[in-house]
């Protein structure tokens, strides 16, 4: 099994990227990743990896998104 590491700061990039795109900003929503000389988080893929983000609508446009812990389910309003 193939194994990539996305910091915080990856994945919040990447949500800044979706929301620029949704604002009409132009924008591939795609960071890359070649980091497999980390010394504690390498990636297993010796290559250039690209993560690209994509609404959850334009995704899950044929079925249901899959289950998930509910304490992380977005659609799950935590009160």
């Amino acid at each position: 099994m193939e194994q990539i590491y996305l910091s915080r700061r990856n994945l919040l990039t990447l949500l800044s990227k979706l929301d620029r795109k949704k604002n009409g900003e132009d924008t591939k929503c795609t960071i890359t990743k070649q980091d497999w000389l980390h010394p504690k988080y390498p990636q297993s893929i010796k290559d250039v990896v690209m993560i690209t983000a994509i609404e959850d609508e334009e995704y899950y446009y044929e079925r249901e998104a899959g289950k998930v812990h509910p304490n992380d389910d977005p659609n799950l309003k935590k009160e």
